[in-house]
């Protein structure tokens, strides 16, 4: 032992004995420490160090524990756990401590024991001590060395480690047989010398009938037994035998005094056909009663002392007075080594045999026969030599010099004397001997005999020979007769070399001269365990596998059952050019595949062929994980594909595999379960896809009957489609009828519902080779998906490939959106989900509504580095963009033609735009080429934004539209942002898009501070000429970072601080800037003060959610990079927020910090633009790519036309910006008032499925009578929602009518375009394949952003019209009174005038809009002729607008004009004011030209006898009343409206009526009135009591207007 390992023993021991003091106690403190210094002495410091100091001082006292009372000779033995700190069910171990007497073969005879019994032995501690006990045997003290004295005794301590064992049965058999194991050795150990006697005893009775003349063999048996007491045998047993009674009655009694040893009990046999002599065969009674004095044999049972073998027996005859044999000494024990090891010339008895057997042979001693025979005797087996006679000796020792160099198979046959077992010495060439071989042939002499091999030995020798030693007990009493010769071909032909064999095997197979070939290939290619364990059959087939493996370079596979296997049982052998396939990656496809691997046997191949010197051989033992059974036949096709694309990643590793076993399916048949599982944990379906891989592996018919309803379904060849659809629909009712399990039919249910919801697939195209695609699209009716979360898309793609996985989801036919490259795997729809629904509000703007796409990665390259990564991505992009093109229909001229192969179980559907989005921003020419590799009629206009089209970041369209957004929530509160200094905080640096073209977009930006995700820029006094210029200059340098920002242009203190630091140090200045009293801070403390400082505007230009409500959790926001730094909306102190990018805050957070009197509307508003862009983009493209094909342009030119238009295109896009969030405003300055009209729009919504109030946080009904009573509105978040979601209500409805086909709104669709196109190309325009759409999107956007997103549904229920007559009444209004120039003219005095009064200026004319809208659809018929009805007001309205003064009463001219000067008096120019002013009185214009068309007079005089009317009866004195009713509620709001539009009926009846009595002429009212007296009268005391009264109610008014009715209708 090294001074190391000196130092390392001692402290453990140290450590050790420090623990079992402490645990022995003060009283057992110094005895523990002597015991366990002596317990652990001859212990390995290895074996120590490997154990706790616990574990050892645990362990050492419990041994001393179990030592504390032993009587002399007990033997004390206790099966335990380890102890200290290892013990209980935390140990693998157990431990059997044995305490007894110090003596011989204690040790060996308890391992063997307890191996026999099965237990692996781990360790055993051995001490042995010198011990003093009183008398009762209690413990006094240990002595370590020689110490004597009074009651000082030896004894033996064992500790044996063994497996851990909790069965108390098992225990309890280890005890018993361990006290039987030590009682022996006991016994032998006391009885040895007197068996040493008994033998001398017996040598000397030798020697003295030696000296009386006994015969030679005497001597020599004489010289045996001393030769044996000469420490050569271990004696363990003796025992007499006395004979008794004559001839076959002759028995064997055991003399029960004379035992010892092991042979004390008279009841333990040694042979057992002793007992019983007469039944013993005729040779087994020569042998005992023969002259022979000794008989040397095996006995019958094994030693249980020192070593478990057959115990050597050495019988003694007893002889009488004649000769006669009349007992037997028996002397039981075990040959000692040097028995075996001596020469047998040494030995008595054996050297005689020798001598005998070569003067039998007659061989000269010097000659070559003479010495091989000596050197085969020397070398013979031992025990053969103490039990052959000498003609068996004879008769194997010349057969073996006979074969001397022959290589053959030879046997050597030898029956014990007593029938118990047969020797066989087998001769086989050495180079052909192995294991298996011996396998073999012990199972042939197994056959032959009956029996069973209880030993074997094997011999090489420097001759080509090998000897196998065989010894097989035999189980009957009766020899079995052996043909030996018969035997010795059975295993010669065993023993044939198995190249050989594989040699005739292949020629037999393929002919000699192929044969030969292959033979001389593979002859000697295998390894030994694969020639030992596979035959020549197998192996010809193994080799037809290899050839192919080496043709092809390929994986090779080969299912089978071997001969007589059950029938869950197989075996599978993968054949791998090369090298060896990892087992970590094999071992769970076969798992997956429903089957458990019970062993593989490997076998590396080296063939004699260069071009693949190496195959691997990979044979799997399996069975299958259920135990239920495999028709091979059915399946194996099958199931090699599946593992084949499996392995060669065209499949995944997982449950459904297993269903090509319990199924039958094939691996395209699982891929499309496998798809719609994928698809179905997409959409939040509750079950995990282990559960669905469990339902449809409990369920395989109903499995493949849903597969089978997939094919008949879309097989384009599928004939009688319908029955079959029909049949296996029927097939699976009656399957599911019978599923036990709730979960499980509900899942297959899902899988069914997923099937029949399916619209469409590419799985019967193939691509280029004619092979099946690599991945499966499906394209899904969204509405029939059960238990699909909200909101639901109207039709969606799902492309599942092992590669990736990807979605697409559209809210309408014709929709649009980016695609997105998602790091979500586990629920990316949700994600895309969430992002359509923000698309739908964002496109809710223009043509096409919105659509969302995303893909995740699935198996991203672990090497390659960031271009690796991107390169898997472009190409799965790619995939994706063709799944999508698969299956969407194309236009081949006018024609739409349907993709090949694809059964279409929807309409045509030839509209796909998608657009770049997060991670995808520079693919939209990677699409595109893919459409143009499609043919696809969209060509560079499916996906917008790519190197030919409007470069967003260039144009910085999105920035600028969010800016929009921006400059009017500053323009609201009174401030000018781009005249006017202003303090910013952002997010993002100037390398972004948003970010960077944002904070260009004034030069009068104060920037405090930004953010992203590297560092954190901070100003706290910024000049903003200077800064500007800086943030000019980064935004044009490539890829800047903040680091990259002049720090010389930084105000003092400020500086650039990294996201990464530990803490940041700030200065005075920022401290000050941001009212922060620590003086320093970690960056994400800092980042939350900044997003709470109180700036005037947050700008949010970069990816993430930094805004939640107080309400939410952080989870709520999904971006959980950003967790640390989120706060909450009500702890903002910005006044305005412009989302410049996606999801900076949650929905509830926007909506907290809004009611906190915070300036935001959504991400989706102020962000439109760049959608918006992309739009234009297509719609420009498709209509330049028609003037393209008429070969108008060629594509160079079309081009440069494109880039030409760029500026006018960011204008049309701004200006639906500026009116989008107009309308906002619009409805937010009417506040409380049409609260409760959005709430009955919002219900409305939701009972027609479009909207839920959840999902969109909009207030519930509780809610909402909340905010009613508190007098507050629907905040500008959450108008922005409903007003998009009104547009595309009202555009689905207005899409379905006739309206975009009037010829009138052709206008609307030419004015849609940039100038260039509207002069040159009107005539394309008119035939634009989306004219429709567009015309409809731009009435909707009309409609919505001027009079807000209730006013459709509050006419509808004032009108009972349908929303397409509604808009053809507002389009007649609008056209009518020339509304868009006054709009101009309003929308130009920006930052001229107040907002509020702008927005004053927009409600007056609403109030036109509403009023002529209700007279239009109550007044004309219905489908309301926009045309005509133009046609027949416009020219009536203009003129009126000129003569209003100079027609209505002077007081109601007095009213008008004060309103005029209020407007002026706000800033509006005079001729603005006045023409919105006098709006009031043109509200009844359709009265007054009606009339006029009517009664055939001048529209003057029915203009002024129109006003004199509603002066007289005192109509707008009525109106005005009914306008102050209350209006808590909804019908009483209707009930207002009704009376002031019934007052506004009377007025027209009366007016028409005087018309008709009495001309329209002046004094024509007077005439009328002095022809009805009584009726004036009456009219005069109804208004003076009126007018009287405190408070006009609605009964009052009620009969007020019955009164004006009779009056109009001539009734009075």
């Amino acid at each position: 032992m090294n001074a190391t390992d000196s130092k390392a023993r001692n402290q453990i021991l140290r450590q050790t004995s420090n623990e079992a003091q402490r645990l022995a106690g003060k009283r057992g403190a110094k005895l523990a420490e002597k015991f366990v210094r002596q317990y652990y002495e001859h212990v390995s410091t290895t074996d120590l160090a490997e154990r706790s100091h616990a574990r050892l001082a645990g362990d050492a006292m419990a041994m001393l524990k179990l030592s504390g009372r032993r009587k002399p000779g007990q033997i004390i033995i206790d099966v335990r756990d380890p102890g200290g700190l290892d013990a209980g069910n935390a140990s693998l171990h157990s431990v059997v401590d044995i305490l007894s007497d110090n003596m011989p073969f204690l040790l060996d005879s308890s391992s063997a024991e307890l191996t026999r019994l099965g237990h692996s032995v781990h360790l055993i501690i051995h001490p042995v001590y010198r011990t003093r006990r009183d008398k009762t045997g209690k413990l006094q003290d240990f002595f370590a060395g020689n110490q004597t004295g009074a009651g000082v005794q030896n004894e033996s301590m064992m500790s044996i480690t063994i497996n851990r064992q909790d069965d108390p049965a098992r225990i309890k058999e280890i005890e018993a047989n361990l006290q039987s194991v030590l009682g022996d050795v006991y016994a032998a150990v006391e009885d040895w010398q007197a068996m040493r006697a008994k033998v001398q005893g017996i040598i000397d009775e030798f020697k003295l009938r030696n000296s009386e003349g006994a015969v030679a063999d005497i001597a020599e048996a004489q010289d045996f037994l001393q030769w044996a007491h000469d420490d050569h045998f271990t004696f363990l047993g003796y025992r007499e035998y006395d004979f008794a009674g004559p001839g076959k009655g002759a028995k064997a009694r055991i003399d029960s005094g004379s035992g010892l040893g092991i042979l004390r009990n008279p009841k333990r046999l040694v042979f057992n056909e002793l007992r019983h002599l007469q039944r013993a065969p005729s040779a087994v009674q020569r042998l005992v009663r023969g002259p022979d004095p000794l008989i040397i044999s095996k006995a019958d049972i094994k030693s249980t002392v020192h070593r478990s073998v057959l115990l050597d027996t050495i019988g003694v005859k007893k002889f009488d007075a004649k000769g006669k044999v009349i007992g037997e000494r028996l002397i039981t024990g075990l040959f000692t080594s040097v028995a075996y090891s001596s020469s047998p010339r040494d030995i008595p008895l054996l050297r005689r045999k020798l001598d005998r057997t070569i003067a039998q042979a007659g061989f000269a001693p010097d000659s070559h026969d003479g010495k091989a025979l000596q050197h085969i005797l020397e070398t013979f087996p031992r025990e053969e030599l103490f039990q052959s006679r000498d003609a068996e000796l004879m008769e194997m020792s010349m057969g073996v010099l006979h074969l001397q160099e022959r290589q053959r198979v030879a046997l050597f046959v030898r029956m014990d004397d007593f029938g118990r077992f047969v020797s066989l010495l087998i001769y086989v060439p050495r180079d052909s001997y192995t294991t298996t071989l011996r396998h073999r042939l012990q199972a042939i002499v197994e056959d032959a005999y009956g029996g069973e091999v209880s030993g074997y030995d094997v011999e090489f020798s420097e001759t080509p020979l090998a000897r196998l030693h065989l010894v097989v007990s035999l189980s009957g009493e009766k020899t079995t007769k052996v043909n030996v010769a018969a035997l010795e071909a059975k295993l010669a032909r065993a023993a044939q070399s198995w190249t050989e064999l594989l040699r005739d095997a292949l020629i037999q197979a393929v002919g000699p001269a192929k044969g030969l070939h292959l033979a001389n290939i593979y002859g000697q290619a295998f390894p030994a365990n694969y020639t030992e364990t596979i035959d020549s059959a197998e192996a010809v087939s193994d080799i037809e596998l290899m050839e192919s493996v080496a043709a092809n370079d390929a994986v090779m596979l080969n299912l089978y059952r071997p001969a007589g296997a059950n029938r869950n049982t197989l075996r599978f052998k993968v054949l791998h050019p090369m090298t060896p396939l990892p087992l970590s990656d094999v071992l769970p496809m076969l798992e997956d595949m429903g089957l458990k691997v019970i062993d593989e046997l490997p076998n590396e191949v080296h063939l004699a062929n260069k071009a693949m010197p190496t195959i691997m051989i990979h044979d799997f033992g399996l069975v299958t994980r259920d135990g239920e059974n495999v028709s091979l036949d059915g399946v194996r096709d099958n199931f090699h594909e599946v593992f084949r694309r499996t392995w060669e990643g065209e499949m995944e590793s997982d449950g459904f595999n297993a269903l090509v076993l319990s199924a039958g399916l094939g691996w395209r048949e699982i891929t499309v379960l496998r798809a719609y599982a994928k698809y179905l944990r997409q959409t939040n379906a509750p079950f995990s896809q282990d559960y669905m891989e469990r339902a449809l592996g409990n369920n395989p018919q109903a499995a493949g009957a849903i597969a089978r309803l997939f094919s008949a379904r879309f097989d384009p060849k599928a004939e009688n489609r319908n029955r079959q659809v029909s049949r296996l629909t029927q097939s699976l009712n009656d399957l599911l009828d019978k599923v036990e399990s709730a979960d499980e039919d509900r899942i297959l249910r899902r899988f069914w519902n997923g099937v029949a919801s399916t619209l469409r697939t590419n799985f019967f195209q193939s691509n280029a080779d004619g092979g099946p695609k690599s991945y499966l699209s499906i394209k899904l009716d969204s509405g029939a998906v059960d238990e699909l979360p909200l909101p639901r898309p109207l039709r969606e793609i799902f492309v599942y490939s092992p590669r990736f996985e990807a979605i697409h989801l559209r809210g309408g036919l014709v929709a649009r959106g980016g695609l997105r490259w998602s790091d979500r795997p586990e629920d990316f729809r949700t994600e895309i989900l969430g992002l359509m629904k923000a698309q739908m509000v964002k496109n809710a703007v223009i043509v096409p509504v919105g659509s969302k796409g995303g893909f995740v990665v699935k198996n991203p390259p672990t090497t390659g580095g960031r271009d690796a990564f991107i390169a898997e991505g472009i190409a799965c992009y790619k995939l994706f963009m063709s799944g999508l093109l698969d299956i969407t229909d194309n236009y081949q001229g006018a024609k739409i033609v349907a993709p090949k192969d694809v059964v279409r179980h929807d309409d045509d559907d030839p509209y796909l735009v998608v657009a770049a989005d997060k991670g995808t921003a520079t693919f939209s020419d990677i699409a595109n080429g893919i459409a143009d590799d499609y043919g696809f009629w969209l060509g560079d206009a499916y996906a917008s934004g790519g190197s030919v089209g409007y470069d967003h970041k260039k144009m910085g369209i999105t920035a600028r539209g969010a800016w929009e957004s921006v400059k009017r929530h500053f323009r609201e509160s009174g401030k000018d942002i781009q005249s006017e200094e202003f303090s910013v905080v952002g997010v993002g640096d100037m390398s972004g898009d948003v970010f960077g073209n944002g904070m260009l977009l004034s030069k009068h930006i104060n920037l405090y501070a930004a953010f992203n995700h590297m560092h954190i820029f901070v100003d706290p006094n910024p000049d903003a000429a200077k800064s500007f210029a800086e943030r000019k200059r980064l935004f044009a340098l490539s890829r800047s970072g903040w680091t990259d920002y002049n720090a010389k242009l930084i105000s003092k203190g400020g500086g650039i601080f990294e996201r990464s630091a530990k803490t940041i140090k700030l200065s005075p200045e920022i401290r000050s800037r941001f009212a922060i009293s620590n003086s320093s801070v970690t960056p994400n403390e800092l980042i939350q003060i900044l997003l709470r400082a109180e700036i005037e505007l947050l700008w949010f230009g970069g990816i993430g959610t930094y805004i939640k409500a107080s309400t939410e959790a952080n989870a709520d926001a999904g971006d959980r990079a950003n967790d640390a730094i989120r706060i909450d909306g009500a702890e903002l102190r910005c006044q305005v927020i412009g989302e410049g990018a996606n999801l900076g805050a949650t929905q509830r957070g926007r909506i907290e910090f809004a009611l906190a009197g915070g300036r935001l509307n959504t991400d989706s508003v102020d962000n439109s633009a760049g959608v918006d862009c992309s739009d234009h983009e297509v719609n420009i493209k498709i209509l330049l790519d028609s003037v393209v094909a008429k070969k108008k342009l060629n594509m160079g030119q079309r081009n440069k036309l494109l880039e030409s238009m760029t500026n006018e295109v960011g204008d049309l896009v701004l200006r639906d910006n500026y009116l989008q969030t107009q309308a906002i405003t619009l409805t937010r300055s009417r506040e409380s008032d049409v609260l409760d009209l959005h709430g009955r729009f919002v219900r409305f919504l939701e009972r027609s499925g479009r909207l839920n109030r959840a999902v969109e946080f909009l207030p519930n009904d509780e809610e909402l009578e909340e905010r009613e009573r508190d007098k507050i509105g629907l905040t500008r978040p959450e108008v922005s929602v409903v007003m998009p979601y009104a547009k595309l209500w009202l555009y689905d409805e207005l899409l379905a009518s006739s309206l975009p086909d009037e010829k009138l709104l052709q206008t609307d669709l030419i004015e849609y375009f940039p100038t260039p196109l509207r002069q040159k190309y009107q005539r394309e325009i008119l035939g634009h394949r989306l004219a429709r759409q567009i015309i409809a999107t731009s009435v909707t956007n009309s409609m919505i952003n001027h009079v807000g997103g209730t006013f459709v549904i509050n006419l509808m229920e004032k009108s009972g019209a349908q929303p397409v007559d509604i808009a053809r009444a507002y389009i007649v209004v609008r056209d009518s009174f020339g509304l868009e120039a006054i709009w101009r003219d309003i929308e130009a005095l920006d930052n001229k005038i107040a907002s509020s009064m702008q927005a004053t200026l927009l409600q007056a004319v609403n109030q036109l809009i509403e009023r002529a809208t209700l007279w239009l659809l109550r007044g004309l018929e219905h489908p309301i002729n926009i045309g005509g009805a133009i046609e027949e007001c416009q020219p009536g309205i203009q003129q009126l607008k000129k003569i209003i003064k100079d027609v209505a009463p002077q007081e109601v001219i007095e009213r008008v004009e004060y309103r005029v000067q209020r407007y002026a008096g706000e800033g509006v120019p005079v001729d603005l004011a006045r023409r919105v002013a006098y709006l009031l009185l043109l509200i009844s214009s359709f009265d007054i030209v009606r009339t006029e068309m009517l009664c055939h007079v001048k529209i003057a005089d029915v203009a002024r006898l129109y006003f004199r009317v509603g002066e007289i009866f005192g109509l707008g004195w009525l109106r005005f009343g009914a306008e102050q009713l209350p209006a808590e509620n909804h019908w009483q709001k209707l009930a207002s409206a009704a009376m002031i539009e019934e007052l506004y009926t009377h007025q027209k009846g009366i007016t028409l009526r005087i018309v008709n009595g009495n001309g329209g002429g002046n004094g024509s009212l007077e005439a009328w009135m002095k022809s009805n007296p009584s009726l004036m009268e009456q009219t005069r005391q109804m208004m003076n009591e009126l007018e009287a009264a405190e408070q006009v109610d609605l009964s009052m008014l009620a009969v007020a207007s019955r009164h004006l009715s009779s009056l109009a209708s001539g009734a009075g």
